[in-house]
């Protein structure tokens, strides 16, 4: 395969790959906006705070398991400033399609710089460039796919002692 058809390849790789990232961005907010929603359906409409001591406990655990499932979800979504390739950071590769990269080592009065750098790839260094970000854009895929499913796990068991705590609510008056 020739460079360029291997950049090209390479190129839609990294593309799917983004999209991966959305994906994970956008569960990461529903379960954001579900645990917001189950913390003030508990506290305000379901009123779980003049009820059994065992309720109380039951929506204690519930809140604490939905915050930290609202922190799981912020940090799938909080971006990435910078993501090293381990062992290419030095050296002749320079990463000019990763955002975090380009801002450090560029000046805002830089374009010229950062034109020239770019000028001055070919169709390899294009080639290597692609596979180099669909490699990172995999690995932050990863990172966020593991916190959405903290994220969901948690929301579930807050869900089930949400729940329970309303079951217990009706049947101890």
């Amino acid at each position: 395969m020739e460079p360029a058809e291997r950049a090209r390849t390479y190129a839609a790789l990294a593309e799917s790959t983004r999209r991966w990232v959305v994906v994970m961005d956008g569960k990461a907010g529903f379960l954001f906006t579900v645990n917001g929603a189950l913390l003030t359906f508990m506290w305000i409409g379901a009123r779980l705070t003049d009820v059994a001591p065992a309720a109380q406990w039951l929506a204690v655990g519930a809140s604490l398991g939905s915050l930290l499932a609202l922190l799981a979800a912020l940090w799938v979504v909080i971006p990435r400033r910078t993501f090293a390739l381990s062992g290419t950071q030095h050296g002749e590769y320079r990463p000019i399609s990763f955002y975090g990269y380009v801002a450090t080592h560029y000046g805002a009065r830089e374009f010229r710089r950062f034109e020239q750098d770019a000028a001055a790839f070919d169709d390899a260094d294009f080639s290597r460039e692609s596979l180099a970000e669909h490699f990172m854009v995999s690995r932050i895929v990863r990172n966020k796919t593991a916190w959405v499913v903290i994220s969901g796990a948690l929301t579930f068991a807050s869900m089930a002692l949400a729940g329970a705590a309303l079951l217990v609510k009706t049947l101890v008056r």
